[in-house]
C-alpha cells in the first residue's frame, strides 16, 4: 500500500529499456526475503524501535457497512480514532497468526517493516514525504473490507522524519464472515481469457465473499517466455455491487532484491497503454505506478464473457487514453525505469473469457501463506469514491 491517505501516486514512466531490459531476472526470489522497505535486506536490522502504548488513543471498530457515496454500494469497515494532537499516523491491521508466524511475535517489527516500507516506496515514486501520513484521522474513517477474521488494528505514529515514534492505539476487534451471492460466486472457477493470438488458463478463487478474488496463472502457458509463479504471483481482483461484474486493477506485489539485477526491485500488477506510433513496432507502453485503480472489467453473463479496458484522464493536459493491456512489471530503483517479465506475451484489451469445460464455480476461501509481502498486500486503504484514474506525467 502507498499511502495512507491513498492520494493517486501515479507515476508515468516511459520502459527505459537501458538497465533492467537486458539482465535475466531467473532465478527470481520465491519469496520476499531481501530488499527494501524494512524486507530483510542484504543482512537485515536491529530492531530499536521503543514501544509505548498510548490509553488515552482510541481505536474503534464499528462494524461492516455499505459505501453509498458514489452509488458503488461496496462493502466497507469503519472505524473512529482519537488521539491528541496534529500528528501523522498510519493504520495497519495484524492477525495474531501473522504477527507470530511472519513477525516472531515482535510488534516493534511490525511497526518498523510498515514504516519503512511505506515511506521507502513513495522516495522511489517522487512523492512529498509530508503528504505520506495522514494527519486527519479523527471521526469516523471508511476502510476497504477485510478479509474475516480476528485482528489487531493499529494507529501507529510517524515522526516527520518519516520513522515510527514508538506511540501508538490499538483495539482488537473480528470480522465476521459473509455467506457468497450467486452473483459473487459465478465468476470463480476456471477461465481462458485471451485476444485471439495470445491466452492464458486462469483460476479465480474465493478470497473474501462477496467482494475480493485471487486470480491465479495470469502469464502462464505455452506463449509466455517466463511463466509467472502462482504461488508467489496471484493478484487480485475485485467484484463490485453496482453492476455484478469482476475488476481487475493495478496492484503492488511485494519489494524483493534481484541479485541478477543488482538492485531492489517493486514488483506490480499493472495497465499499459499506447502512447505514440514511433517506434519500430508501432507502439510504446508506458505504465501508471498507483495501486489499486481499475484497469479493466468483465461485461456480460453466462460462460463467454468479455474484459473491456478502463480509460482515464491526465491531469496536466487532459489527454484521455485506454487501457491498452495487464500485465507484471517491476520498477528498477538504481536506474528509476520499469521492466516487464514477458515482453510479447501478454495479449491485448478487450479479451474474451470463457469458462473452461468441466469446472464450477465455488466461492470458497482460499488460504494463502503468510510472509511479510502477503501482510503488506493484505493492508487495506482508506476508501474514497471511485474517480476516473488521473496521472501525473
Amino acid at each position: 500500500m502507498r499511502t495512507m491517505r491513498f492520494l493517486s501516486i501515479a507515476v508515468i514512466a516511459a520502459m527505459a529499456w537501458t538497465g533492467c531490459q537486458k539482465h535475466d531476472p531467473q532465478p527470481r526470489n520465491p519469496d520476499n526475503t531481501g530488499g527494501q522497505g524494512g524486507q530483510g535486506g542484504q543482512g537485515g536490522q536491529e530492531t530499536t524501535l521503543t514501544l509505548n502504548e498510548r490509553t488515552d488513543w482510541k481505536v474503534n471498530y464499528l462494524g461492516r457497512g455499505i459505501y453509498t457515496a458514489d452509488g458503488s454500494g461496496d462493502c466497507i469497515e469503519r472505524f473512529t480514532f482519537t488521539y491528541t494532537g496534529n500528528v501523522y499516523f498510519i493504520v495497519r491491521f495484524l492477525t495474531p497468526e501473522d504477527l507470530a508466524a511472519v513477525y516472531a511475535g515482535k510488534v516493534a517489527d511490525f511497526f518498523q517493516d510498515q514504516v519503512t516500507a511505506l515511506v521507502n516506496a513513495n522516495e522511489k515514486f517522487y512523492e512529498d514525504i509530508d503528504n505520506v501520513f495522514d494527519a486527519s484521522l479523527r471521526g469516523e474513517v471508511d476502510f476497504d473490507m477485510l478479509i474475516h477474521g480476528g485482528y489487531t488494528g493499529y494507529l501507529i505514529e510517524v515522526g516527520k522524519d518519516g520513522k515510527a515514534t514508538g506511540n501508538y492505539a490499538k483495539a482488537s476487534f473480528t470480522v465476521l464472515e459473509e455467506d457468497p451471492t450467486e452473483d459473487f460466486a459465478r465468476w470463480c472457477g476456471d477461465w481462458h481469457v485471451a485476444d485471439g493470438y495470445v491466452g492464458y488458463d486462469i483460476k479465480i478463487s474465493g478470497a473474501e465473499a462477496n467482494w475480493l478474488y485471487y486470480i491465479d496463472g495470469w502469464e502462464t502457458g505455452p506463449a509466455v517466455s517466463e511463466q509467472m509463479n502462482m504461488d508467489r504471483d496471484w493478484i487480485y481482483a475485485r467484484y463490485r455491487n453496482k453492476d455484478k461484474n469482476l475488476y481487475f486493477y493495478g496492484q503492488y506485489l511485494m519489494s524483493y532484491y534481484e541479485e541478477s539485477l543488482g538492485t531492489d526491485v517493486d514488483e506490480m500488477f499493472v495497465g499499459t497503454y499506447l502512447t505514440s506510433t514511433s517506434d519500430k513496432n508501432g507502439e510504446v507502453d508506458v505504465e501508471g505506478a498507483d495501486a489499486r485503480y481499475d484497469i479493466a472489467h468483465t461485461e456480460g453473463s453466462g460462460d463467454a464473457v468479455t474484459i473491456v479496458p478502463e480509460s482515464f484522464t491526465f491531469e496536466n493536459n487532459g489527454f484521455e487514453a485506454t487501457y491498452h493491456s495487464m500485465r507484471y512489471s517491476r520498477f528498477c530503483y538504481d536506474e528509476q525505469n520499469w521492466a516487464h517479465y514477458n515482453n510479447s506475451g501478454v495479449p491485448s484489451l478487450p479479451l474474451t473469457m470463457t469458462r473452461l469445460p468441466g469446472t464450477k464455480a465455488s466461492a470458497a476461501p482460499v488460504v494463502r501463506k503468510a510472509t511479510k509481502a502477503t501482510v503488506r498486500r493484505y493492508q487495506p486503504k482508506r476508501h474514497v469514491e471511485q474517480k476516473a484514474k488521473a496521472f501525473r506525467q
